[in-house]
């Protein structure tokens, strides 16, 4: 544990997460456990979803309406509503060919703000991303106001960056398989603060 004499000091080292204690003797010190990222389930056949998900997503509408069962089988999870087109209300918007076109994302964003989502997401692949969200700020949507989630087939957890070869994003969340456990599924890494 590292103690700064001066709180000035420990403040400016303190994360969001962190709490400032002082001790006696010791001085000011930081406490707190970093948030941990979750893990998020989705597929058109609810049954494939673990029992146990931390997370799980499902459409409000389109051909696989899962949302509204997977709100009652899986009542302790994170849930996150998507909305396959631009007419649809929900917390995420998809935005791929057959789905929502980027031209529809903003409109959509400003409504789902005028219905209470404070942080809307938008769903498309890594390719797009950065279309996606030069077509947002065009509208006046800036980076902050949208959570991104990306599709990214890597086969491994993580999180979309520049590292990803596709421009300057940073993902909140990236679907990586979709042979998750062996199964037909979705599973995304998204970071701590995706369902804050």
């Amino acid at each position: 544990m590292k103690f700064y004499t001066f709180k000035r000091d420990a403040l400016a080292h303190k994360a969001v997460w962190q709490n400032l204690r002082f001790l006696a003797g010791k001085g000011y010190y930081l406490v707190g456990n970093r948030p941990k990222p979750t893990t998020m389930y989705d597929s058109i056949d609810v049954k494939q979803i673990p029992a146990n998900a931390q997370a799980v997503a499902g459409y409000v509408g389109g051909f696989w309406p899962t949302y509204k069962t997977l709100a009652l089988e899986f009542p302790s999870a994170k849930l996150l509503s998507i909305a396959v087109n631009a007419r649809q209300d929900a917390e995420c918007l998809d935005v791929e060919q057959g789905d929502a076109r980027p031209d529809q994302a903003a409109a959509w964003v400003k409504r789902q703000k005028g219905l209470g989502v404070k942080t809307p997401v938008v769903y498309c692949s890594v390719s797009q991303a950065g279309l996606l969200l030069r077509t947002l700020a065009k509208a006046g949507i800036s980076r902050a106001d949208v959570r991104l989630w990306t599709a990214h087939y890597t086969f491994k957890p993580h999180l979309c960056s520049s590292s990803c070869g596709f421009g300057d994003i940073k993902a909140d969340a990236t679907q990586w398989t979709d042979r998750a456990l062996g199964r037909n599924l979705d599973q995304s890494l998204c970071s701590p603060g995706f369902f804050a």
